[in-house]
């Protein structure tokens, strides 16, 4: 009986735990903001706008020509802008290309692939919250 009551309080956490993040999904959907930022792009406009809504501090991450990643999903909440190059996010049944100077957000566990469109190496800048 005590084992029953475990597994019972264990499916009862994870299916509260899977509607809160159903619930964050909906107050913060994904957001495409086209041409954000300046190009050239800044590191320190970039950031002064992130840090200011409580990212993290950016990073620049390569991206090599052909690479991609399948579905998968982060425990953070991420937001991003192309320095240079060109990638494409898919994400619920929407496809964003995200240019240099885009910016493109979205929430923590939200499910995603990823893939470099640039005939060369994807610089982009990152950041997370929380």
């Amino acid at each position: 009986m005590k084992r029953c009551s475990q597994v019972l309080i264990a499916v009862i956490a994870t299916i509260i735990a899977m509607s809160i993040v159903v619930a964050a999904d909906e107050e913060n959907p994904a957001t495409f903001t086209k041409g954000k930022f300046a190009v050239p792009i800044s590191h320190e406009v970039v950031k002064a706008d992130w840090t200011a809504r409580d990212y993290s501090d950016p990073k620049i991450q390569y991206y090599a020509q052909g690479w991609a990643r399948g579905d998968h999903t982060h425990p953070v909440s991420l937001i991003m802008t192309i320095v240079t190059g060109r990638m494409e996010f898919v994400f619920g049944g929407q496809r964003f290309v995200v240019e240099p100077g885009d910016e493109l957000f979205y929430p923590a566990y939200t499910v995603h692939s990823a893939r470099n469109l640039y005939e060369g190496t994807t610089q982009m800048m990152e950041s997370y919250k929380r």
